[in-house]
């Protein structure tokens, strides 16, 4: 009898430990790295030239064209728009601004590729193919013949202290970068929106809090180095002549303070809380949830089609009590621009029927004999709820303590454009979006349970399937236009009860008495064996 109590308490407690460890997998996001290394350079010849030629014709006309112009037959679909070799658009440079850049320059940017962008790494070429594709894109801008000018110098790294940064916050004010790049470095300052609002250019500052966005790579020397040579064509100037060089490396090591690495986990674990959900996304208990960051991609399967979506990703946290669960999804947008056709807006969707295995409804939206269960917040809407109770009220609404009125949507589909919303008796999710210093917070409430079909049930110990979409009205993004994800998993986490940790301690004494039991009986037998040697002699 001992014996099978002594073995259930030991497999509670491997299954204890077990369950404490993170087992679940996490999305690898690879980044790319800027090269320095341009070693095997050949000499530029006529019959490099030739050669070069073919590869391009090959591999890079579809986007540059084949007069090297930028105006390929994939062109109209991107942005960034791929290089028109025949100008100076050279962006990423060791160069000073206005120049082109050196052989090496080049080498490095086909051999890295660039991020936020349609330009891909060239690592499938040998290293004397690139060169000799590189020798043909010269002879598109006549200006390589003449004698260019050499790489600028990168001077001593200053190293990263507490003062250095707070320095290069300072700079980072003075210097006016705030204007386009924001006060929080999202990309949301006052130039970009006038350029893109009212003069319509097409020009969208760097968003600084998203390393894996930056163009030339995201180390400390890259981003010097871009501080310091400038982004041709763009307002993005050189302040090698404004700022020193130390103060130049201050604020490289601000700028690499406010990014942050792309943290993404297939598994979204809902921490369980006793007592109401926060119904306000500023409340300090999201802080303690765990959260992942979901890539999103553009909708390119379906018409009609986004090639390039403005929110390329999404921070989401969860939180559940015994009766209801939350979703807290936060996003950078730099406008909060909205009008009745084209909102800003993120869904939720999940299959009706949770899978027991690997097979899931289609992440676009499901499909005839997988049905997804969507929640659907739309800007547009709370603005609406918004005048609505201010006329009622006659104040300024704070709305997260307006429990009742939501901008959330509760809908159901079975593949692309059989979006359908649920009767009204049926709606029972409540949610607040929150825009404030270029970002999006939106809460999202609803029951774990209902009586609904059509809604999906939140049952803890499964991994529920989940994918996201999100909408930015400023950009023309509007149904099937629109940034989409995978499908990832959502696991309700079950409390440890406070009685295992007694069963642990069973175990242990348990364990140690066993232990010392036979050390015990060995002894004894070891000192018969010696009395009787003894004996003997």
């Amino acid at each position: 009898m001992r014996k099978k109590v002594f073995i259930f308490i030991f497999v509670v407690c491997f299954i204890y430990i077990s369950c404490e460890v993170d087992i679940f997998a996490q999305a690898t996001q690879k980044f790319r790295t800027y090269m320095y290394d341009a070693s095997g350079k050949i000499q530029e010849t006529e019959d490099a030239v030739d050669a070069g030629k073919i590869i391009y014709e090959k591999r890079c006309y579809y986007c540059h064209g084949i007069k090297g112009d930028g105006n390929g037959p994939a062109a109209p679909r991107m942005d960034q728009k791929p290089r028109n070799f025949t100008r100076n658009e050279y962006k990423i440079r060791s160069t000073k601004l206005g120049t082109l850049p050196t052989d090496d320059d080049l080498f490095r940017i086909i051999s890295s590729g660039v991020e936020g962008t349609a330009m891909p790494f060239w690592s499938n070429l040998s290293k004397e193919e690139r060169w000799q594709v590189i020798y043909y894109i010269k002879t598109f801008n006549s200006d390589f013949s003449s004698e260019g000018s050499g790489a600028m110098k990168i001077w001593e790294e200053v190293p990263s202290t507490l003062q250095t940064i707070t320095d290069g916050k300072r700079l980072f004010k003075e210097a006016q970068c705030f204007l386009c790049h924001g006060e929080n470095g999202r990309g949301d300052g006052e130039i970009t929106l006038t350029m893109k609002a009212e003069w319509n250019i097409p020009f969208k500052a760097r968003d600084l809090t998203k390393s894996w966005l930056y163009k030339g790579g995201n180390s400390l020397k890259d981003i010097y180095r871009t501080i310091t040579t400038g982004i041709n064509e763009t307002p993005m100037g050189s302040y090698k002549e404004y700022l020193t060089d130390e103060e130049r490396w201050h604020l490289a090591h601000y700028v690499k303070s406010i990014s942050r690495k792309m943290d993404t986990k297939v598994v979204l674990k809902s921490k369980p809380i006793e007592g109401a959900l926060p119904l306000d996304p500023d409340s300090g208990m999201w802080e303690d949830a765990e959260l992942t960051e979901i890539p999103l991609a553009g909708q390119i399967l379906v018409k009609p089609r986004l090639w390039n979506p403005s929110v390329n990703s999404i921070i989401i946290r969860s939180l559940y009590n015994k009766t209801n669960i939350s979703f807290l999804l936060e996003w950078n947008d730099r406008t909060n621009k909205q009008d009745e056709v084209f909102s800003d807006a993120v869904a939720i969707q999940f299959p009706v029927k949770i899978p027991e295995g690997a097979k899931k409804p289609s992440f676009m939206m499901g499909d005839s004999s997988n049905k997804v269960y969507i929640l659907h917040w739309e800007a547009h809407h709370q603005l609406e709820l918004h005048s609505e109770m201010e006329v009622e009220t006659g104040e300024n609404v704070k709305y997260p303590d307006r429990v009742g009125h939501t901008a959330v949507e509760e809908a159901s589909a079975k593949g692309v454009m059989s979006f359908k919303a649920q009767s009204p008796e049926n709606q029972e999710a409540e949610g607040v979006g929150q825009w404030k210093d270029g970002r999006w917070r939106v809460l999202i409430k609803r029951p774990l349970f209902s009586e609904d079909n059509n809604d999906t049930q939140f049952e803890k110990g499964k991994l529920i399937p989940f994918s996201l979409a999100a909408w930015d009205g400023s950009s023309g993004e509007h149904r099937g236009k629109k940034a989409i994800s995978s499908w990832y998993y959502l696991t309700l986490v079950t409390p440890t009860p406070k009685s295992i940790y007694g069963y642990i301690a069973i175990a242990v004494i348990m364990s140690l008495s066993v232990e010392f039991f036979f050390i015990a009986r060995y002894r004894r037998a070891r000192s018969r064996n010696s009395v009787s040697a003894t004996d003997n002699e």
